[in-house]
């Protein structure tokens, strides 16, 4: 055998036995994919290699400061009650399809604005999770609209972890800038969204208020707009405008809010909401790493080289994100995670954040069709839904991830013709 294969082993043996033994709690995840990239070293005869460990986060760098910056954002404006008051209008909002909407794409924003589905269930999933059970709507019902909207909010643009994890793989050993995603991820989403909102617009719309509501805040209400405007045109006229990235965004209006009354205190906990899965893509970064230094890379590029002509590359991305979504069924996100970087490895410098969008969908499903450590996990735990079933809640979301699953693997056959896409 190999040493390469034999180092491949050791480090996906390490992940899985640590998967298995803490039952695929999100938390464990980073200090396995860690104490694996150090066994891959180890296995390799290099000693414990702390440059490449270290090394391997550098590549999320950009992405996580994205990401911390916009879970700050989010959970300065969930702590100084804007939320709540901001839900207050959204249930009144007349029409049982409209209102349903507006409350899945207020669930689902931590999401697009930090890429992470569990900052919406901690925060607008948890107001819309409360006000339903003080309604008296089962639990199954609640887990299916904050799963819904969680699961559309982290897909949706600008910022998709999936996605940020895919876009690291395309650049070879230097990771790829997660640029020109916003609409990829919207031209995939959004038509998902759409429809799940329709098929299951009457369970959405369970959760109503009557009579008038209360005047939101003005100062966050208008740092609120100045932001989705600047993300808007940020993302749609990237090629016309550039007013810093998203990071700055979020780290000013983020200041406003904290001047405003918000509290130094309400921005530490905000980032610590972000800890867990920024630790996460660190580790990975690491787990990555390693795999290059080891020749695991080199050994998967000895494989899928020889294919990379005509349709083959496309085969051998749509096989791991098969493998990936299969994966995360019984494992979650970690190994999935690593896969979809490898998935995107042979288009190499050449890649299309088009093509990389549709591959990342596999990381994306995996997390939310994970048995145990995924979506349904996590929701079902912070709101205490004890009678929700992991099949029932999931399966009104059966048709609208099929179609997304049919929209990604078109994103992967015709990427290039689909360039007009990345502004």
């Amino acid at each position: 055998m190999r040493e390469e294969y034999l180092v491949a082993l050791v480090m996906f043996a390490v992940l899985i036995i640590g998967q298995i033994v803490t039952k695929n709690e999100k938390k464990w995840a980073a200090v396995f994919l860690l104490l694996a990239s150090v066994a891959g070293s180890l296995a390799a005869g290099m000693g414990i290699r702390f440059r490449e460990i270290v090394e391997g986060p550098f590549g999320f760098l950009d992405a996580a400061l994205s990401v911390c910056a916009g879970a700050l954002f989010t959970g300065l404006l969930y702590r100084c009650g804007f939320m709540e008051k901001l839900l207050d209008r959204i249930l009144r909002v007349r029409g049982d399809f409209l209102r349903a909407l507006c409350l899945l794409l207020f669930i689902g924003m931590p999401g697009m604005f930090s890429g992470l589905a569990s900052l919406s269930v901690l925060t607008t999933g948890k107001l819309a999770g409360e006000k339903m059970k003080a309604q008296g709507i089962a639990d199954g019902k609640i887990a299916v609209t904050v799963i819904g909207g969680a699961f559309f909010g982290m897909m949706l643009p600008p910022n998709c972890l999936p996605a940020i994890i895919a876009s690291n793989g395309a650049g070879s050993v230097l990771p790829t800038p997660y640029v020109g995603f916003f609409m990829p991820l919207l031209v995939l989403t959004l038509p998902c969204l759409l429809l799940f909102t329709l098929l299951n617009r009457k369970t959405l719309s369970l959760l109503r208020e009557e009579g008038k509501a209360e005047k939101l805040p003005v100062l966050p209400l208008t740092v609120f707009i100045l932001v989705w405007a600047a993300l808007l045109v940020e993302g749609l006229l990237t090629s016309y405008v550039y007013i810093g990235g998203n990071t700055l965004v979020f780290f000013i209006a983020s200041l406003l809010l904290v001047f405003a009354g918000g509290g130094v205190s309400a921005a530490v906990d905000s980032l610590y909401d972000a800890v867990i899965p920024v630790a996460l893509m660190f580790a990975l970064g690491s787990f990555i790493e390693v795999s290059s230094m080891t020749g695991v890379r080199g050994i998967y590029s000895l494989l899928t080289l020889p294919q990379t002509t005509g349709g083959q590359t496309t085969a051998v991305m749509l096989v791991l994100m098969a493998i990936s979504i299969a994966l995360g069924f019984v494992l979650s996100v970690p190994i999935p995670a690593f896969l979809v970087t490898y998935a995107v490895f042979p288009i190499g410098w050449l890649a299309n954040p088009v093509i990389v969008t549709g591959i990342s969908v596999a990381a994306g499903i995996a997390y939310l069709a994970a048995v145990r450590g995924g979506l349904f996990t996590e929701t079902a735990r912070t709101l205490q839904l004890k009678d929700a079933k992991w099949g029932e809640s999931l399966k009104p979301l059966l048709l609208p991830v099929l179609l997304m699953l049919v929209l990604a693997v078109i994103m992967v056959l015709y990427g290039d013709p689909l360039d007009f896409l990345i502004m």
